[in-house]
């Protein structure tokens, strides 16, 4: 179950602790940087696609201007249509957008450790995803309905 990590340049940082952290549990993960500066949007697309398809998990690091990035919207909506288990990171207190809120959104190191126990609990109930797909299943939708409604939850509560 391999974990797709979109990031702009300016959460290069963020991105490389998530990786590291993900790494020490045993987590598959691939770091894809998504930055309009020296990449054409054909490149952006080819890339995400790929990705998108390769993993069963996308965390997107969130800049600052979060809702202005056509590229968030963007795998967010090939996520969801492919019943990825999604996630955001983004540092700081400042909310998110709208259409962004519906999902889990990391704000600290302690919340990655969530995201890891919620991974694991899926492995361990055999909830997780196999891939290759040819098609989603109803199954499969719902076990991403809870695993986003769980590390929500687990992420608010603290614990």
């Amino acid at each position: 179950m391999p974990v797709f990590i979109s990031y702009c340049q300016e959460a290069r940082l963020d991105a490389f602790i998530l990786n590291e952290r993900l790494l020490l549990e045993g987590i598959t993960a691939q770091l894809v940087l998504f930055d309009a500066d020296g990449q054409t949007h054909d490149d952006l697309y080819g890339n995400g696609c790929q990705q998108m398809s390769d993993a069963t998990h996308w965390i997107g690091l969130l800049p600052a201007a979060a809702g202005e990035d056509w590229w968030t919207a963007w795998l967010l909506g090939a996520a969801v249509m492919a019943n990825r288990r999604v996630c955001f990171y983004r540092a700081g207190d400042e909310p998110l957008t709208g259409f962004l809120s519906r999902w889990p959104v990391m704000r600290e190191r302690a919340h990655i450790d969530l995201f890891v126990r919620a991974y694991h609990d899926e492995c361990t109930f055999q909830r997780a995803m196999v891939l290759p797909t040819a098609r989603g299943t109803c199954a499969d939708r719902d076990n991403a309905d809870f695993f986003h409604a769980d590390l929500k939850a687990k992420i608010r509560r603290g614990f």
